[in-house]
């Protein structure tokens, strides 16, 4: 039995349509238009991939079962029933189901070497989940709305908008609502060519939208788009807050001549300077993977900690990893759940595992998780006890072949690399007499030159 409110929280169970290994086929949205029968359908066939209220797991099919309810119910069609309730009630004049002339067209990519348009799918791939059009002032107005008397009952909202799932690290999620610790209310939102993401503060009603018409192509790289427009909201909620924000450093005058540069790893750095400024390669690998690929170093109680639990999952002793964890994840160590989920994760990169922690601080821990098929980023999350509290996948990465990459100077023989527009990380290589040296996290390591 899965209720409405296990469907709003994505506690159902459900397998998600639009996301891998749920048991679901793969399809993709097509641009002729979709019966919502025929859509539950690509889903309703499909195993629970856990109890009903159990375990958050975020679910698309779960948002198109609301659509089909309030079309139930109503009498009206969904896109009918928001038009009449929504959009026309609340004063939403640009915001629709379909484009207009004026709407943006959607893109792929972020070099001005592949820039590429990206296809327009029908709403109905979507219904429920998405497939909406608006602009900016609109959903500024829809906030006004949400954190009004004019919406709802005082209860409801509240309801609307508190933690209804147990901790997710750093988020919980209410209905249709991330929340975050420090209590801000947040989606994001990312389609075929389009990322969109809107955050409020519901006490003081501050609040900001983004909306972009460019996204990654690759199914591998697309999450990316979404993770670049949080770590900007993050970034305007810290300049609100008179926090610091890190920026990428100051182009300088400084020419850095084009050299190779051989490691004693045998890997390679090449730096071309050509008339639009330099450009990296690593041989190696791509730079991402550098910091990734290097443990941290035991020279400290917390990396230590850290370093034993990454050898523990390596070697499957999940005993000695609860040893290390809170009651409740001590009791899912001891069980065998935490087993059951933490092997479908070894599956995904292949054989030959190796974990390795290359990021650390009191409050959580970055591992990566690589084998032959390729490679997962795992967070661990830490409570004030230092006691592991959550380990949660945070994305798959396919093996890519080295990629040349622009940068540009920012001091006497530093250059800094903007790896995004490549699905890569940003990174700083500095050119010392005998080695090299990479910046990447807040981390650096060096090679020497041979």
């Amino acid at each position: 039995k899965v209720t409405i409110h296990q469907l709003l929280t994505h506690t159902s169970g459900i397998p998600s349509i639009y996301q891998t290994e749920q048991g679901l086929d793969i399809f993709f949205p097509e641009e002729e238009p979709i019966a919502l029968e025929d859509l539950i359908l690509k889903f309703s066939e499909g195993k629970l991939i856990s109890s009903p209220g159990k375990e958050f797991n975020y679910s698309n099919s779960g948002y198109v079962l609301l659509a089909a309810i309030i079309e139930n119910v109503t009498g009206s069609t969904f896109e009918e029933y928001l038009q009449r309730k929504i959009f026309d009630a609340y004063g939403l004049e640009h915001t629709s189901f379909l484009p207009d002339s004026n709407s943006a067209l959607p893109y792929f990519g972020y070099l001005p070497s592949n820039i590429v348009r990206a296809p327009i799918y029908h709403y109905s791939w979507s219904i429920g989940a998405g497939g909406v059009y608006s602009t900016t002032h609109d959903l500024s107005t829809w906030v006004e709305v949400i954190t009004s008397d004019n919406f709802l009952t005082q209860e409801l909202r509240a309801t609307f908008i508190t933690n209804h799932t147990r901790d997710l690290g750093n988020l919980g999620y209410g209905y249709g609502w991330q929340i975050t610790r420090d209590g801000i209310v947040e989606h994001d939102g990312g389609t075929y060519g389009f990322i969109s993401f809107l955050s409020f503060d519901p006490k003081t009603k501050d609040h900001h939208v983004l909306l972009t018409n460019r996204s990654f192509e690759s199914i591998t790289d697309f999450g990316k788009s979404g993770e670049k427009i949080r770590s900007l909201s993050n970034k305007i909620w810290d300049i609100k807050n008179g926090k610091e924000i890190e920026i990428h450093p100051k182009r300088s005058d400084n020419k850095i001549a084009s050299h190779n540069v051989l490691l004693d790893t045998r890997e390679q750095i090449v730096i071309e300077q050509t008339e639009t400024g330099n450009y990296v390669f690593y041989s190696g690998s791509n730079l991402s993977d550098i910091i990734p690929n290097t443990a941290i170093a035991p020279d400290s109680e917390l990396n230590k900690k850290v370093l034993n639990i990454s050898n523990h999952l390596e070697k499957g002793q999940y005993w000695r990893f609860a040893s290390y964890c809170n009651g409740e994840m001590k009791f899912v160590a001891y069980s065998g759940l935490f087993r059951l989920g933490f092997s479908s994760m070894r599956k995904r990169v292949g054989d030959n595992l190796e974990i390795i922690p290359f990021l650390v601080n009191e409050s959580s821990a970055m591992l990566r998780m690589k084998g032959d098929d390729g490679s997962l980023h795992l967070i661990i999350y830490f409570n004030e006890e230092g006691k592991v509290m959550g380990v949660y996948d945070r994305n798959f990465y396919s093996p890519k072949d080295p990629q040349k990459m622009k940068a540009y100077p920012i001091g006497e023989n530093q250059l800094f690399i903007d790896g995004f527009p490549y699905g890569e990380n940003s990174a700083t290589l500095t050119l010392k007499n005998d080695t090299v040296v990479i910046e990447q996290f807040g981390r650096e390591v060096s090679f020497k030159k041979k």
